[in-house]
């Protein structure tokens, strides 16, 4: 459970970063940056002290929403917006998102209840 909460907590802490380098002049996109840092970091908290099903599909689904959002982006553009090269640092917060699934996936089936 802490190794997914790191993982939501750094996803959160890149996007904040990212808005603060690249995204803070992108209508509509700029202030989402915020949002998902914001909530990525009071969620890994919650994660990390609560241990709760709610909070993993919780965090789970930020995760997902996060990555569609970046395929998105990428494919047929977000809120007018369609990236045409990626950093390394996009890269890295996708990796560390898609690590988060996995790890929180395989959390909420541990934690299912016994005869699920």
């Amino acid at each position: 459970m802490w190794l997914g909460a790191v993982l939501v907590l750094v996803s959160g802490i890149e996007h904040l970063h990212l808005w603060d380098i690249a995204y803070r002049h992108v209508a509509t996109l700029g202030p989402l940056f915020i949002v998902q840092g914001v909530v990525s970091i009071v969620v890994a908290v919650a994660l990390a002290v609560g241990r709760r099903m709610f909070l993993v599909l919780g965090s789970l689904a930020l995760m997902v929403g996060t990555i569609v959002g970046f395929i998105l982006v990428l494919t047929t553009g977000l809120f007018g917006f369609k990236l045409h090269s990626i950093s390394n640092l996009a890269y890295f917060t996708l990796v560390v998102e898609i690590a988060a699934v996995v790890v929180l996936g395989v959390a909420g089936w541990l934690m299912r209840p016994a005869g699920a």
